[in-house]
């Protein structure tokens, strides 16, 4: 039996989103992943609402399925970047992990709505949370995904930009996906449950972006 076939048997299918969008999509894929691997997926008729099901595609098209986490992820960035944009700055939030905190050094109190930075600048928070806010964000800086999920519910954000670990990007980008909220997010480039590190200027240029 073809790959089509044995993906089309596996109740693979692809949004029309998706379609419209595959050169793009193409073009953002992480270093990790080649971009003609992305074109495959797509003209295979690939499920992209889902990591499993990018999962489950690289496996049956022979391809190294450790990376559907990333491929997920800058799929899912690419399919909403354009909503992203049209977003007002006003009308978004962004969310980053209380680990990107020095621990040791941290004055930072926890309240109802996560942690309240003092702006001390001992860590990365500082110099993201300056800029968000003079774009007109509001920023959060949260201890797990279940308070993302309730400040996204109580505030009726219309695009949401967010740090974490892949596991939690993939996470929330599955429970946004059933969701009108645009959604764009940059990994951690260490894990872990504190002193994590991100790239700064790669989650300044994903806050920015206006159209």
């Amino acid at each position: 039996m073809s790959i089509v076939k044995d993906v089309v048997k596996a109740g693979a299918k692809i949004p029309k989103k998706a379609i419209e969008s595959s050169l793009e999509i193409a073009g953002a894929i992480s270093s990790r992943m080649d971009g003609s691997l992305i074109k495959r997926l797509l003209e295979l008729g690939v499920d992209l609402s889902t990591r499993a099901g990018v999962k489950s595609a690289l496996t049956i098209i022979g391809s190294d399925s450790s990376v559907a986490d990333d491929a997920y992820i800058a799929l899912k960035n690419s399919l909403d970047r354009e909503g992203f944009r049209k977003t007002e700055y006003h009308e978004r939030a962004l969310f980053l992990p209380q680990c990107l905190r020095n621990i040791e050094k941290c004055k930072a109190k926890m309240g109802d709505a996560g942690y309240v930075c003092s702006e001390c600048g001992r860590c990365q928070i500082f110099p993201i949370k300056k800029e968000a806010e003079s774009l007109g964000y509001k920023v959060y800086v949260v201890p797990g995904g279940s308070m993302v999920v309730n400040l996204i519910k109580n505030n009726g954000f219309k695009a949401v930009a967010g740090v974490a670990c892949m596991f939690e990007l993939c996470e929330a980008a599955e429970k946004l996906g059933s969701t009108k909220i645009w959604a764009q997010g940059v990994p951690l480039l260490r894990d872990g449950c504190k002193d994590t590190e991100v790239d700064v200027s790669r989650v300044i240029g994903m806050i920015r972006q206006k159209g």
